[in-house]
């Protein structure tokens, strides 16, 4: 008998959160089910509630939003070889992605569908609600600096490459992507300059940055050209507003790949003349053998298990249960700093 499952649908714009009864689906060939215990909230998902259809219009109503999640393996389908069933993971849901766009693919449920290739075993060491974090993120920051579409960077290694001799700028390092990126370039063997406030700079430094610049500076550009100077510069990933601007600055102004990979959002004034930048989008994600696919199955399962990449920011638990996400969606409206939105199921 399978078990009974409850979800949290998005029925309408503007229309709140409606916890009900949902389907259990059993899994595909190359899926697994995974049985919730924590699910972190993205900013997609209030701005979903909130445009409707202006937003990622493709999403079938109603939905099951939700794209981080971490919990405990209750069944593999017939073609998964990497897990098997009571294994602990953490997960990126499809359920509002182009190829997965259905209910049972939606984070915010008790029972969640995921697709073997993004799907990352975790040590006893990392608990639900810290490992829940990471997904979304930890995808964007990996497909930004690695992807041949973007940075193009060599991919990370476990344990870390040597040092390559080159360095890459990375803003809002203490963000929820950021975090990531700093790791994961550090693990690749790139100098890592970063920016952050003052307060971040201790984390970022643990987490491997070279350089972290205080952004509220209006010389923050000027001090890392000065950091940079007569270095090779791989290019930029840039998160949040202003980091296209300053990222642009320095990359005119050393030995750099002109390249910016932006994560968003893109800058009103447009992209500067003389750089190319792209904003990260995930057009192969739902390959196995895909620059995602291959960091969540060659790196990860061994640099976290040796703790040499840990899941940051800071997981902010909010509640317990599907009836506290619409609570967290308010939450993650009003900003975080260095922390991520999260609830236990």
């Amino acid at each position: 008998m399978a078990p009974s499952n409850q979800a949290a649908f998005l029925v309408a714009a503007k229309a709140p959160l409606e916890v009900k009864e949902a389907p259990y689906t059993p899994p595909g060939p190359s899926e697994l089910v995974v049985k919730n215990h924590a699910v972190a909230v993205n900013v997609v998902d209030p701005y979903k509630q909130l445009l409707g259809d202006a937003l990622l219009g493709y999403i079938k109503w109603p939905c099951v939003q939700g794209e981080d999640l971490a919990g405990e393996v209750v069944e593999v389908g017939s073609a998964v070889t990497r897990f098997k069933v009571g294994d602990r993971v953490i997960a990126y849901a499809a359920g509002t992605l182009p190829f997965g766009n259905r209910p049972a693919e939606g984070g915010f449920q008790n029972y969640t569908v995921v697709r073997e290739h993004i799907t990352i075993p975790i040590p006893a060491s990392v608990t639900y609600e810290r490992g829940s974090v990471l997904p979304l993120c930890l995808t964007t920051a990996a497909y930004g600096l690695f992807h041949k579409d973007f940075l193009g960077l060599d991919l990370p290694t476990a344990p870390a490459a040597s040092p390559k001799g080159e360095a890459v700028i990375i803003t809002s390092g203490a963000s929820s992507v950021g975090a990531s990126a700093v790791q994961l370039a550090a693990a690749a063997g790139y100098e890592v300059h970063t920016t952050a406030s003052p307060k971040n700079l201790d984390l970022l430094k643990r987490l491997g940055a070279t350089g972290v610049y205080d952004y509220h500076e209006d010389g923050a550009a000027d001090s890392m050209l000065a950091a940079l100077k007569g270095k090779k510069v791989a290019g930029a990933l840039t998160i949040n507003p202003g980091g296209v601007a300053l990222s642009a600055k320095v990359l005119n102004g050393t030995d750099s790949v002109k390249n910016i990979a932006d994560a968003g959002p893109p800058p009103p004034e447009g992209y500067p003349e003389g750089i190319t930048s792209k904003f990260i989008d995930l057009g192969d994600l739902p390959d196995p053998e895909a620059v995602v696919g291959k960091i969540f199955r060659d790196f990860l399962p061994q640099a976290l298990a040796s703790g040499q990449f840990v899941p940051e920011p800071e997981p902010w638990v909010v509640g317990s249960g599907l009836e506290k996400i619409q609570e967290a969606y308010d939450l993650r409206l009003k900003g975080v700093s260095a922390q991520k939105i999260v609830v236990t199921l």
